[in-house]
C-alpha cells in the first residue's frame, strides 16, 4: 500500500467516509450480512430522545461522552473531589490537568469489557460495582496508591518506569481477580499495553517530556505546539495535532505482532486485533463486492481506541485549562456494542440467516472451552469477521443519521447539542438499556466479539 493510502487510513477522518460508503450500499440493498428494516429507524431516534427526556430535563445538561463518566458512577464526583484536594495542597491548573491525563489514559486502556460475573468493591465506600464503572474506579483506586508511580513520593502520576515494570499480579490484585468467580479475560494484554505505553512514553520524549515520562506531558507537547493558539479564554489546539499521539498510546500496539502477511489479506483468521500497518481498519467484503475495488479502496477505518482516548482527554483539558479543541466535528460514533446494538435490538440491523447459523455455531464451540461464557447464547465472530466490520461500519454511519434527526426534532444545532452528548445521554444508553432488557442474565450484546489476544474493543 502507498504511504498516502497508509496515512489516509490511519487519519481520523476517513472514519467517517469509509463508514458511509458502507451505508450507501445498505441503502441499495446490498450489504453482505445483514438485512435492514426502514420502518425500524423510527423507533430507534424514538429511543434515544425519550431516555434524552428521561434524565435530562434539558439537553444543555447532558455531559460529554467520556471515561469520567465512568468514574462518578453512584452520583459520586470522584475525580473531582481528587481535583479539589490537589487545589488545597497547592498545585496549579497545569499539573493537575497533567495528573488527570494520567490517570485517563491509563484507565481508557484499561477499559476491559468483563463478563457479567465480574465486581468490584470499593474500598473507600464498599460499593459493589461492575462492567467500565467497575474498572474506573479501580484504576482510580490504584491511582491514587500509586501503582503506577515509581516516586513513592508522588504516588499521583504514570510515569514510563512504574508502566514498564507493571505486574499481572499487580492488575490482578488491583482489579480484585479471583479466578474461581471473578475472572477477567485476557489481563496479560492490558499488562502488555501498560507496558507497551512505558516504552512509547520512553520513545516519544517529544510528546511526553525528558526527565519524567508521563502521558500528561502531552499537555505541554500541546501547548507548545506552533498550530496551538492562546486566546483570553484559554489555548486552542487542533485536533489533528493530538490525534497521532493518542494513537500511538494505544492503537499501535494492537497491530504490532498482527499475524497478518500483509494488509491486503482477505483471511479474516489471519487478523487478530489489529491490520498490520493499519490498526483498526479492515478489509470490508460489502464494499469489494459493490465496488469492485482495488487493494485499498475497500478497507474501513474505526480507529475506536484512538478515539476513546479523543473523547476522554479533552474533557479536562476543557474544564481544568479552559482549551478548546478545534476539528472535534470529525469524531465519530464509537464502533462499540452499545452504539452497535441499539442497532440490532430494535430490530433496525437482522443477521442474515447463514450469518446467524454460523455466529450460533462459533458460540457453541467457542462455550465448550472451560472458563467461557455458556448462558444467553448469541451469535460470536472474532474481531475481523466481515461481519463485524459491516456491524461497526453501520454502526458509525446509522447512529450518525439518528443524531441528525434527533436534533431536526429538538430544533437544535450540532453546537447545541453535540455528537458528544448524544452519544452519552441517547445511543450508548439506548444500548446499555436494550441488552439489559434483551438479555437479563447476562447483559451481552446482541453478537459477541470474541476476546482473543490483542483485541481491544
Amino acid at each position: 500500500m502507498a504511504p498516502t493510502d497508509v496515512e489516509y487510513l490511519s487519519s481520523l477522518r476517513s472514519v467517517r467516509e469509509r463508514c458511509f460508503r458502507v451505508q450507501e450500499v445498505a441503502a441499495r440493498n446490498q450489504l453482505q450480512h445483514f438485512d435492514i428494516d426502514q420502518s425500524k429507524f423510527g423507533d430507534m431516534v424514538q429511543i434515544v430522545l425519550s431516555l434524552m427526556k428521561r434524565d435530562f430535563d434539558d439537553t444543555s445538561e447532558i455531559p460529554p461522552h467520556g471515561r469520567w463518566r465512568h468514574f462518578d458512577v453512584g452520583g459520586r464526583p470522584r475525580i473531582r473531589n481528587l481535583i479539589n484536594s490537589w487545589s488545597s495542597l497547592g498545585e496549579d491548573a497545569m499539573e493537575q490537568t497533567r495528573r488527570i491525563l494520567d490517570l485517563f489514559v491509563v484507565a481508557c486502556l484499561l477499559d476491559i469489557e468483563t463478563d457479567y460475573t465480574w465486581s468490584y468493591r470499593e474500598q473507600l465506600t464498599g460499593r459493589i460495582l461492575k462492567r467500565n464503572e467497575g474498572v474506573a474506579v479501580a484504576c482510580l483506586e490504584m491511582f491514587t496508591a500509586g501503582h503506577f508511580s515509581s516516586d513513592p513520593s508522588k504516588p499521583h502520576r504514570v510515569d514510563s518506569e512504574a508502566l514498564i515494570r507493571f505486574s499481572l499480579e499487580t492488575l490482578a490484585q488491583g482489579l480484585q481477580v479471583d479466578v474461581s468467580h471473578n475472572l477477567l479475560v485476557v489481563l496479560q494484554d492490558r499488562v502488555d499495553l501498560l507496558r507497551h505505553l512505558g516504552q512509547v512514553l520512553q520513545n516519544r520524549q517529544d510528546y511526553f517530556g525528558t526527565d519524567v515520562a508521563r502521558p500528561g506531558n502531552l499537555m505541554d507537547y500541546l501547548l507548545a505546539h506552533p498550530t496551538t493558539i492562546n486566546t483570553k479564554k484559554g489555548p486552542l489546539i487542533h485536533l489533528e495535532t493530538l490525534w497521532p499521539v493518542v494513537q500511538e498510546m494505544g492503537e499501535v500496539w494492537t497491530m504490532k505482532s498482527s499475524s497478518a502477511s500483509s494488509i491486503t489479506s482477505n483471511d479474516s483468521n489471519s487478523m487478530k486485533g489489529a491490520t498490520r500497518e493499519l490498526g483498526d481498519v479492515w478489509p470490508c467484503k460489502t464494499l469489494q463486492t459493490a465496488t469492485g475495488s482495488n487493494e485499498h479502496d475497500h478497507f474501513v477505518s474505526f480507529h475506536r481506541l484512538s478515539q476513546w482516548l479523543v473523547y476522554s482527554l479533552i474533557e479536562p483539558m476543557e474544564k481544568l485549562l479552559g482549551a478548546t479543541i478545534e476539528g472535534t466535528e470529525q469524531l465519530t460514533v464509537l464502533p462499540e456494542y452499545r452504539n452497535g446494538g441499539l442497532l440490532i435490538d430494535t430490530g433496525f440491523l437482522t443477521l442474515k440467516q447463514p450469518d446467524l447459523e454460523r455466529g450460533l455455531e462459533n458460540y457453541r464451540k467457542n462455550a465448550l472451552l472451560p472458563g467461557q461464557p455458556k448462558v444467553e447464547i448469541a451469535p460470536m465472530f472474532e474481531m475481523s469477521d466481515s461481519v463485524v466490520v459491516e456491524w461497526r461500519a453501520l454502526t458509525v454511519a446509522y447512529l450518525d443519521i439518528v443524531a441528525d434527526r434527533v436534533r431536526e426534532t429538538l430544533g437544535l444545532n450540532r453546537k447545541k447539542l453535540t455528537l458528544s452528548q448524544l452519544i452519552q445521554g441517547g445511543t450508548w444508553s439506548a444500548g446499555r438499556e436494550l441488552a439489559e432488557i434483551s438479555r437479563p442474565n447476562t447483559q451481552e450484546p446482541p453478537i459477541v466479539i470474541k476476546m482473543d489476544r490483542r483485541v481491544i474493543y
